[in-house]
C-alpha cells in the first residue's frame, strides 16, 4: 500500500472586497460585500485595517460616502 499523505487543512485563499464607512451611531463599520465578516470600530485607522487584513489584498476596502450600518450579523443590507 502507498504512504498516506498527511493532513493539510485548506486555506481560504479568496479575496473579499471590504465596505467601509461611518454608522450614523458614530462607530466605523467594515464590512464584507458577502456577508461573511464585519467588525465595527472606533476609528477609521482600524476599520481599514482589520478589512485590509481580512480582505486578503491592497484593494480589498472601499470607503463609502453614506452610512454604513452594521448588520449583525444579517447579511448585506
Amino acid at each position: 500500500m502507498g504512504q498516506a499523505k498527511p493532513f493539510q487543512p485548506e486555506l481560504d485563499t479568496t479575496s473579499h472586497l471590504f465596505l467601509v464607512g461611518r454608522s450614523t451611531a458614530g462607530f466605523w463599520v467594515a464590512r464584507d460585500l458577502e456577508g461573511r465578516s464585519e467588525g465595527i470600530f472606533r476609528d477609521k485607522k482600524d476599520a481599514v485595517r482589520f478589512a485590509l487584513f481580512e480582505g486578503g489584498h491592497a484593494n480589498a476596502v472601499m470607503l463609502s460616502p453614506n452610512a454604513v450600518e452594521p448588520s449583525f450579523g444579517m447579511g448585506v443590507r
